[in-house]
């Protein structure tokens, strides 16, 4: 492997008085306390240009990206190279109205520049931050860069900019939090198992469940909005995927041991467990602790996981399936579902997404809800609704042969020993009685 040993750029990395970025930040913020402004200024897809003429001619379009902003830079301002395509620019504007006007110039400077006759088209990405009263150095560099970052068209072939703001600094932050509370929450633990019912349409009883994560610091739930999107991106969602499972085996044990009813349990399966090959025999090594049928469990893969890729999807079910368990697919009709995909998947239950049931009951809606209900049940596969919360949909889906609801009509998601009382007590056997009878006078 060829390793590039990187020289700093004659004079790219001096300011006006050569000092280090960081103690000229302290410096000028006592001395321009309401005007400074730092500025991050990226080149991007450089590598094009050291691709194209090389690495020699790329340190030479620096040098003049360096002189454009160079000759630009107003008495006290500083500049600095902080990597090979980055510059760092101390500004001392009174508005960002005045920011933005420097800002154009620059990029207008530097797009037009040539080498050896060629016109090099360079597009930049700007990242601005106005230093606030208690700001460090090293924060505000990263206000600057997470604004230059979070630019819609910062991936996009244009020239684009940003300034800081706590829109933008406000979920960077939260992030930073919850990654450094994730792991001693896990140990704690911090996280909790709830179950919601799923209640079979023909008579009303409960007859499975559905585990989900909640999660309480400090004595505060946890949006799950706000972890569960940071957990599936970093993975450690495949953490919390083990940590069900466990908690599910646990609490089949102890309901068997004591004689309680048991009902089959889904779990979901993340993305990112799906995607890894170890994730399987993880599992296993959490199962063999325990003395349980497999028929007990459910993995529940969202339509979002693979179905773009058939042969992975398939080969991965069928693994799953192998070993003993069952699958089914959630959040069916939120994307872009595949009817034809279905004869094909190995799933032995279909779950109907909530999107379906979230606006009133219409003649076009009850075609759609009817006929797919009539693939389903053709194809041999058992359906749950999920998220039904009124009694027309309730009404409607009994007639046409829904097997499962899942949903606030019934119960919101409870904890474990609330699900086990629902579970002795059923109290949803008669309610459904008394309301077909109703239906029947």
């Amino acid at each position: 492997m060829a390793h590039r040993i990187h020289r700093p750029l004659p004079s790219a990395s001096l300011t006006i008085d050569q000092q280090h970025p960081k103690s000229l930040f302290y410096q000028q913020k006592r001395q321009f306390p309401h005007s400074l402004v730092l500025m991050i200024i990226d080149i991007k897809k450089f590598q094009r240009i050291n691709t194209l003429y090389g690495y020699a001619a790329g340190d030479e379009i620096l040098r003049q990206v360096y002189a454009v902003l160079q000759k630009h830079r107003q008495k006290e301002e500083a500049l600095f190279r902080l990597a090979e395509d980055q510059f760092l620019f101390f500004l001392h504007d009174e508005t960002n109205e005045i920011t933005l006007e420097r800002l154009l110039v620059f990029d207008r400077e530097i797009y037009q520049l040539h080498y050896q006759g060629q016109w090099l088209r360079l597009l930049l990405s700007f990242g601005i931050h106005r230093v606030q009263p208690g700001d460090e150095y090293q924060q505000a560099l990263d206000y600057a860069d997470n604004a230059r970052r979070y630019e819609p068209d910062y991936s996009r072939y244009s020239s684009s900019y940003e300034f800081s703001s706590p829109a933008i600094q406000d979920p960077i932050t939260q992030r930073a939090q919850i990654e450094t509370w994730m792991h001693p929450a896990l140990d704690k633990p911090e996280f909790v198992v709830f179950i919601q019912p799923k209640i079979r349409l023909n008579d009303g009883r409960i007859d499975g469940g559905e585990a989900l994560i909640r999660w309480y610091h400090e004595g505060a739930q946890v949006p799950l909005h706000v972890f569960l999107p940071i957990f599936v991106q970093n993975t450690f969602i495949r953490k919390i995927d083990q940590f069900v499972f466990d908690q599910l085996c646990q609490c089949f044990t102890r309901w068997l041991d004591q004689g309680l009813p048991v009902v089959p349990i889904s779990c979901n399966l993340s993305r990112p467990s799906f995607m890894d090959t170890e994730y399987l025999s993880e599992i296993l090594t959490i199962f063999n602790r325990y003395a349980l049928p497999q028929s007990l469990f459910e993995f529940e893969l969202s339509e979002e996981i693979e179905l773009n890729n058939e042969v992975t999807l398939l080969d991965s079910m069928q693994n799953i399936q192998k070993r003993g368990f069952s699958c089914s697919l959630d959040d069916f009709g939120s994307g872009y579902s595949s009817l034809s995909l279905l004869s094909s998947l190995p799933v032995s239950t279909i779950k109907l997404d909530r999107s379906f049931f979230n606006e009133p009951l219409n003649e076009k809606k009850q075609i759609v809800l009817r006929e797919l209900l009539t693939i389903l049940h053709g194809l041999g596969m058992q359906t749950v609704a999920e998220g039904v919360e009124s009694q027309e949909y309730i009404d409607f889906l009994r007639t046409h042969g829904c097997d499962f609801v899942q949903g606030f009509y019934y119960s919101t998601p409870v904890p474990i020993p609330e699900f086990e009382r629902m579970l002795i007590q059923q109290p949803f056997l008669h309610h459904e009685q008394s309301t077909r009878k109703d239906c029947n006078v």
